[in-house]
């Protein structure tokens, strides 16, 4: 049987080049920055008012649904009381 060749594996002895990735307590470990670029991370920003604006909105039509369901109860016992 052949010895495995681990030259270019992150298995090898004596892991020096990893590009921010380490070994602690035998444990492979991403030390690497983020990879995003900041036009991504400007898309995502987007993306989360746009969903939070929707959000916002929703909220905002329950509140005046409930308000609504409230007057229409005090107004409707004014006219109760204006009939008799």
């Amino acid at each position: 049987m052949k010895g495995l060749k681990l030259s270019g594996s992150i298995y090898r002895n004596g892991v020096s080049d990893l590009n921010g990735l380490t070994v602690r307590n035998g444990r492979l470990m991403n030390d690497r920055p983020c990879g995003n670029m900041g036009i991504v991370d400007a898309a995502n920003a987007r993306k989360e008012m746009r969903r939070q604006e929707k959000i916002d909105m929703i909220a905002e039509g329950y509140a005046r649904g409930e308000m609504r369901a409230e007057m229409s109860e005090m107004i409707g016992g004014i006219v109760k009381k204006m009939r008799y």
